[in-house]
């Protein structure tokens, strides 16, 4: 999820906040509504 967020790996001395979490939550719910709504319409 903090990938997805934009949590950079190099940069792993800063911890994962609270906007990158939400970011990286908001993604992942839109990936997976893309991913419903495929599987219905093909």
């Amino acid at each position: 999820i903090a990938f997805l967020g934009g949590y950079l790996e190099h940069r792993r001395k800063s911890p994962i906040g609270i906007q990158v979490l939400w970011r990286g939550w908001s993604n992942l719910r839109d990936l997976c509504q893309g991913w419903l709504l495929a599987q219905i319409y093909t």
